[in-house]
C-alpha cells in the first residue's frame, strides 16, 4: 500500500495507516528480561532525542524493564547508525533514526556509508512533523524574497544544520537551489549547539523542526520565515509555507522511525511493533506529541515500513540529483 508514497501524502498516509493497521493483541510471544538501550544518533534536545524520550518510559513499563536511552551524536546520525548495524540482534538494542542515516546518507554516499540498508530491521514509523526556515533576528528578512535578497548580497553568510547527509541539510540545499543562491553549510554535531549558534549570531539560518522553532518565534529569539511541509503548521499559523513563498509545489516534512539490527527475529520484531502501536496510540503520548509539533503514525506494519523507506530512498536521489547534491 505504501510502495507509491509520495512526502505529499503524508497526512493521508498517517490517516490510511491507521485505519489499516491490525488489530494488536496485548500479549506477546517475546519480553526482554533486561533493559534495553535505544539508541539517537543526535545531541539531547533534538526531535528525535525527545520522541525516545517520550517513548522510552511507556515502552518500559510496557515490557517492564528500562529503556535507557543514549545519545551517540555525529555525521547526522550516521555513528548511531553505524553502532545501530553492528550491534547483536538480540531485541535489547533498538535506534531511533530518521531519512539522513536511513535514507539520504544510502543515495548521497553509498560507497562511502559504512552501512547499508539491508544491516537494519525496520520496526514502524513513528513519527512526522513540519520543519521551518528561521534564521536569527539580524538578517533583515521577514519572508523568502527578502532572505534571496539578504543572501546574494551576503556572500559570506553561512547556514546551519545538525550534521551532513540529515534530511535538514538536504532541504535546505533543496530550498537554496530552487532560490538560486549558493550558501555555505556548517554542520555540527546536533540541534541544540546550531540553535545556540544562531542565536549568537554565528549563522544566519537554519532549516529546524516546529518544536523548537515554533517556542523560538514565539520567544522572539529567532524568525520564522516558512514551513517546509505543504500545508501551514497550526503551531505557527501565520508562516506562509514555501509553496506560498514561490516554491511550487515544496513539501518537505522530517520523519522518525524506530530500527533494530538486522537478523532480528520476527518474534522480537512484532513484539517492539505491537508494543509501539500500544503507546503511540496513550493520550498522553499523542498530546505530549502535539505539543511538540509532532504527529504519531501508528499502523505502519514492518513491511510497510520497508515500502516507506525504499520509496523515500527513490525521492531523496531525485531531490539530490535535481540539486545537484553530493556528500563530500
Amino acid at each position: 500500500m505504501f510502495s507509491q508514497f509520495s512526502r505529499r501524502a503524508l497526512a493521508a498516509l498517517v490517516s490510511i495507516a491507521a485505519l489499516a493497521a491490525p488489530t494488536v493483541h496485548a500479549a506477546e510471544s517475546w519480553k526482554p528480561e533486561k533493559p534495553v538501550r535505544l539508541l539517537v544518533g543526535f545531541a539531547p534536545g533534538g526531535s528525535a532525542d525527545t520522541l525516545a524520550r517520550l517513548l522510552s518510559e511507556p515502552l518500559g513499563q510496557h515490557f517492564g524493564v528500562p529503556i535507557v536511552v543514549e545519545n551517540i551524536a555525529g555525521a547526522g546520525g550516521n555513528i548511531m547508525a553505524s553502532r545501530l548495524a553492528n550491534a547483536a540482534p538480540d531485541g535489547y538494542t533498538l535506534g531511533i533514526a530518521a531519512a539522513g542515516s536511513m535514507a539520504i546518507t544510502h543515495v548521497l554516499n553509498a560507497e562511502g556509508t559504512p552501512y547499508k540498508a539491508a544491516d537494519f530491521t525496520p520496526i514502524t514509523l513513528a513519527a512526522v512533523q513540519p520543519n521551518v526556515v528561521i534564521v536569527n533576528n539580524d538578517v533583515p528578512a521577514s519572508n523568502i524574497a527578502e532572505l534571496k535578497t539578504y543572501f546574494e548580497q551576503n556572500p559570506q553568510a553561512t547556514y546551519g544544520t545538525a550534521g551532513i547527509g540529515i534530511s535538514n541539510h538536504l532541504i535546505a540545499e533543496t530550498m537554496l537551489h530552487r532560490m538560486g543562491v549558493k550558501v555555505e553549510h556548517a554542520a555540527y554535531r546536533g540541534a541544540s549547539p546550531v540553535i545556540v549558534d544562531l542565536l549568537g549570531g554565528h549563522i544566519a539560518m537554519t532549516v529546524d523542526n516546529i518544536s523548537t522553532a515554533a517556542a523560538l518565534a514565539r520567544e522572539g529569539k529567532v524568525k520564522a520565515l516558512a514551513v517546509t511541509s505543504a500545508e501551514r503548521a497550526p503551531q505557527l499559523p501565520e508562516v506562509p509555507t514555501l509553496a506560498e513563498q514561490g516554491l511550487t509545489g515544496f513539501d518537505m516534512p522530517t520523519w522518525q522511525g524506530v530500527f533494530a539490527p538486522a537478523g532480528l527475529a520476527p518474534e522480537i520484531r512484532d513484539a517492539y511493533y505491537a508494543a509501539l502501536q500500544d503507546v503511540l496510540v496513550r493520550e498522553d503520548v499523542i498530546e505530549r506529541m502535539a505539543t511538540l509539533g509532532s504527529q504519531p503514525v501508528t499502523g505502519m506494519t514492518p513491511a510497510q515500513f520497508e515500502d516507506y523507506l525504499e520509496a523515500d530512498r527513490l525521492q531523496w536521489a531525485q531531490t539530490a540529483e535535481d540539486a545537484d547534491i553530493r556528500l563530500q
